[in-house]
């Protein structure tokens, strides 16, 4: 068979050249080979891949901050004051399955929906009743036109009306097919509204004030943290690789506030002054006389017209430094008595026609002589008219050579300077001493009778309770302790400032108080139902140039007008004091006077008779101690005047018939005999009201 020229002839040539190409070819893939090796071995050694290149391949983290549970503020009896408690907001996102609708040419889901919403406008109508059901439809059905993905519907709702409200129409579908979006959140509570809110304060922003700034440390606690991640369906769970540090919640404070003791004080107040129109501020201060805790704290005031509404607005007693008038003559009194000047409150001096030269004449004691005939004074007698001569000519006879003995005993009382307290911006005292800029030669006189000395109600009332504690004066205070989950973890125990008199001292002062309301200028008090000492005083306020508009008097303005402010402060019972009470108005520019004898001591009288009816140790109960049971009164008690009854002390029936017999209705709670009435005996009821008694 013939060849054909095309076949590869298998000779010797031939299979030499394959064999050389074949072994370049070898050589090749080696060199190519080694490269590969050698490029690895860098990649291994010396590459990073970059950041960015990795978060396309990994999923996203954040950093999630876990804010911690604010601590509570308690009453002293551990009745939450303010509280934090998670809340909701509730947003639509209204555009939901709108485009798949859309794409899928379904008129009739739309339509469907639309109707869910028409039923859904009406339940949330009829739950918040804020808008009406066509208010809520056009909001949600606007928002669905223009394609809005967060429209608020509530805000601030609690985890009950939450729970009612996923069950309506639509939303009830959850979030991908009803739109609705739930945002928790903590806010702050307040129980009792308004009640001591300038002593609780807030935290919100850059406004931080009263005891929930002070105490934010405490309260705050330590915040968290942990790392998220985004899932497929964007939504963050936690990166389990990651650490997490867990938020540690705010411990409780609890205060010296009693909220039965400030809701009195703050009603006594407001009804006194709210139909006032000429009351532009008030404020009450209740402290405890062994210890300096502060039992009620009240600030109301108006804003800069009178039609605004009472209202915690500001720490007036903090913060309002000024002349006290007529109150500061207990610091008089109480030097003059320590220092033995003073021995007898019933030594006299001469009247003078009530002139001390280089003073104003005081004309009351003109008065005084042309009623008496009279021709001296006695120290009680001008403490209980509250005489500006009698207490000019004292401290210029007995302090006149030396001014400085007289100003030593206000420093040692802690009237002239701050001191530290668990609220900050308390005023910093005024004092014309010696040596001062402002003194001048009738500054001894006019500080005597309560002008040339400005300080705070707080430091008013707090020199008035070491009195009452018999000469020791203690620190006001208002938080008690910390507490975490129920178990205290820091004590704050009362503290002594000074001991300012001895016991002998204070004693001789409080009688000359306690004429003040017997004789004096606090006759109001008389009545109540505990015996109260204390003492008024009216002062004038020093107007700004812009409220004297021209006038060059610094207390009134060119039309006569001034600013008055009335106190009574004192404590109760004056035999055996527990609490010190001051109570302080101030008016707006006017022609009219605030005295201290009117609003003020009304006040008191209303507190001081409302916390007798509610507090039981000041009526004869039975003490576990002694285990000593009064004896049964078998007596009738009968009205006087229309007054109630004391029924205290009688068994059920005999209360009852009294109470009948009277004309009053009678409510019982307990067994034995009464204990306590309300209201108390002595007031006054109309005929068909209903008396509540109360059997230990």
């Amino acid at each position: 068979m013939k060849r054909k020229d095309s076949e590869i002839q298998d000779t010797i040539e031939n299979r030499d050249r394959i064999h050389v190409v074949m072994f370049f070819l070898g050589l090749l893939f080696l060199a190519l080979a080694v490269v590969i090796l050698a490029r690895v071995v860098i990649i291994q050694t010396t590459y990073s891949v970059d950041n960015s290149v990795i978060g396309l391949f990994r999923p996203r983290i954040q950093k999630h901050t876990e804010v911690p549970v604010r601590g509570r503020i308690l009453a002293c009896d551990g009745r939450p004051m303010a509280l934090s408690a998670p809340l909701y907001d509730i947003y639509m996102d209204c555009t939901v399955l709108k485009q798949e609708f859309v794409d899928r040419n379904d008129p009739d889901g739309e339509r469907l929906w639309r109707k869910k919403a028409d039923t859904l406008a009406y339940y949330l109508s009829n739950q918040f009743r804020d808008r009406t059901a066509q208010q809520y439809r056009d909001l949600i059905i606007n928002g669905r036109e223009r394609g809005s993905r967060n429209v608020r519907i509530q805000r601030n709702i609690d985890l009950a009306t939450l729970n009612i409200v996923e069950t309506f129409p639509l939303f009830k579908e959850g979030p991908y097919r009803g739109g609705i979006i739930v945002r928790p959140h903590e806010e702050r509570i307040y129980p009792y509204d308004s009640l001591a809110r300038r002593v609780i304060g807030y935290v919100k922003d850059s406004i931080r004030i009263g005891l929930e700034n002070n105490f934010d440390y405490v309260l705050h606690g330590r915040e968290g943290y942990e790392w998220r991640r985004v899932t497929d369906d964007k939504q963050w769970i936690r990166d389990l690789d990651s650490n997490r540090v867990r938020a540690i919640d705010g411990n409780d404070i609890r205060t010296t506030i009693n909220v039965d003791f400030q809701d009195i004080a703050d009603r006594a107040l407001r009804t006194r002054i709210a139909e006032d129109d000429d009351i532009r501020a008030g404020i009450v201060i209740i402290m405890e006389a062994s210890t300096g805790a502060i039992r009620a704290m009240v600030n109301l005031s108006r804003g800069n017209t009178p039609q605004t509404t009472l209202w915690e607005r500001e720490n007036i007693a903090l913060r309002e430094v000024g002349e006290q008038g007529s109150v500061m003559k207990t610091v008089s009194l109480l030097s003059l008595v320590e220092d033995g000047y003073v021995t007898n409150l019933e030594q006299t001096i001469p009247t003078n026609n009530g002139f001390v030269q280089g003073y104003r004449q005081d004309v009351h004691i003109l008065d005084y002589q042309n009623e008496t005939g009279r021709r001296d004074i006695s120290v009680m007698h001008g403490f209980e008219i509250s005489s500006n001569y009698v207490f000019t000519y004292l401290a210029e006879n007995y302090y006149g050579s030396n001014p400085s003995e007289f100003f030593d005993h206000i420093y040692s009382y802690r009237l002239g300077e701050a001191f530290d307290f668990d609220i900050s911006g308390l005023g910093t005292p005024v004092v014309n001493r010696p040596g001062t800029p402002s003194w001048s030669r009738t500054s001894l006189g006019t500080t005597a009778y309560g002008y040339g000395i400005s300080v705070t109600p707080l430091h008013v009332a707090t020199f008035y309770n070491a009195i009452a504690n018999k000469g020791r004066m203690m620190k006001p205070y208002l938080v008690e302790d910390i507490e975490k989950d129920g178990r205290v973890i820091t004590t704050f125990e009362p503290m002594v400032l000074n001991n300012i008199c001895s016991r002998a001292t204070a004693d001789t002062v409080t009688r000359a108080l306690r004429q003040v309301v017997v004789n004096g200028t606090a006759t109001r008090l008389r009545g109540a139902k505990l015996n109260v000492a204390g003492k008024t005083g009216t002062a004038q306020v020093v107007l700004s140039s812009q409220e004297r508009n021209g006038s060059t008097d610094p207390y009134h303005d060119i039309n006569g007008r001034k600013k008055n402010q009335g106190t009574f402060v004192g404590f109760f019972p004056s035999e055996n004091p527990k609490y010190t009470i001051l109570v302080t108005v101030y008016s707006y520019l006017s022609g009219r006077s605030f005295y201290g004898g009117t609003i003020p001591a009304l006040v008191v009288r209303d507190v001081v008779d409302q916390i007798y009816a509610i507090d039981g140790s000041w009526n004869n109960t039975l003490r576990p101690a002694n285990a000593n049971v009064p004896v049964l009164d078998s007596r009738v008690a009968t009205s006087d005047n229309g007054q109630i009854p004391d029924v205290r002390g009688l068994g059920l029936r005999e209360a009852i018939y009294s109470m009948e017999s009277s004309g009053y209705r009678c409510t019982y709670e307990g067994s034995g005999h009464v204990s306590s009435q309300t209201p108390a005996a002595g007031s006054t009821l109309a005929a068909g009201e209903t008396v509540r008694l109360v059997l230990r």
